[in-house]
């Protein structure tokens, strides 16, 4: 057991919010027999860790997600808009994906009931005091999860396709794909260009596109027309 020391300033004060009552006494009782921390209120589900985050005011968040019935990690982003608290996730689960999800919640770390007590007790301390704890495997693995997300996606062919169409070409494929049942001639005259230069377009639009006739591109823009792709 850690050996505690008188303290000079205010003790962090630790919310825990666990639906396993025997867990929640065994790190009550570990925390408050050091007096640089208290726990100052107790959730077992979100309802009351809601409640009791506006309540107590805690410096730190102990929170298992594994709360019965309910889902703890989406509490995360919850308690972060309520409270300037620092959350720590203490958990039985061994999903490796669970953990590094925390994280990238905002969970300021992560610790296995597994674990020594006197190691809970630093992490409380250590991101109280703003620091991360969170091994490195784990924050190797949270990095390519991040940069994985904001890759730039792989251009498709087809995207490729319309990005080489004019401005005016653009307009065109939006007035046919919007005008299925009018004539060409009606569709100039929407357009404010002659059937003759509408023609022309059009030639030019199923060349890059790869597709035959007014039909086939009916079927590409359904397929792959992008919503944002509007005229300018």
């Amino acid at each position: 057991m850690a050996t505690t020391k008188p303290s000079t300033t205010n003790p962090i004060s630790v919310l825990l919010i666990d639906s396993h009552q025997i867990s929640t006494w065994g790190i009550q009782t570990l925390i408050d027999q050091d007096e640089r921390f208290e726990v100052c209120g107790i959730a077992t589900n979100t309802k009351e860790a809601i409640a009791e985050v506006t309540k107590s005011i805690p410096d730190v968040i102990i929170l298992e997600p594994d709360l019965c019935n309910e889902d703890g990690l989406n509490l995360i982003s919850k308690l972060i808009e309520l409270t300037h608290a620092n959350i720590i996730v203490l958990t039985s689960l061994r999903d490796l994906s669970i953990h590094d999800l925390a994280v990238v919640r905002g969970a300021r770390g992560v610790l296995t009931k597994m674990e020594a007590p006197e190691t809970l007790l630093k992490a409380i301390e250590k991101i109280h005091e703003g620091e991360l704890w969170v091994n490195r495997n784990a924050t190797s693995r949270i990095l390519m999860q991040i940069a994985a997300a904001n890759a730039p996606k792989e251009v498709t062919i087809q995207e490729k396709r319309l990005a080489s169409l004019t401005v005016k070409e653009q307009k065109v494929v939006h007035a046919i794909h919007g005008s299925s049942e009018k004539t060409l001639r009606q569709v100039s005259e929407k357009l404010h260009i002659s059937e003759h230069t509408l023609r022309n377009h059009l030639a030019s639009i199923y060349e890059k596109l790869e597709v035959r006739n007014r039909l086939e591109l009916y079927v590409f823009c359904n397929k792959y027309l992008p919503a944002e792709l509007t005229p300018a």
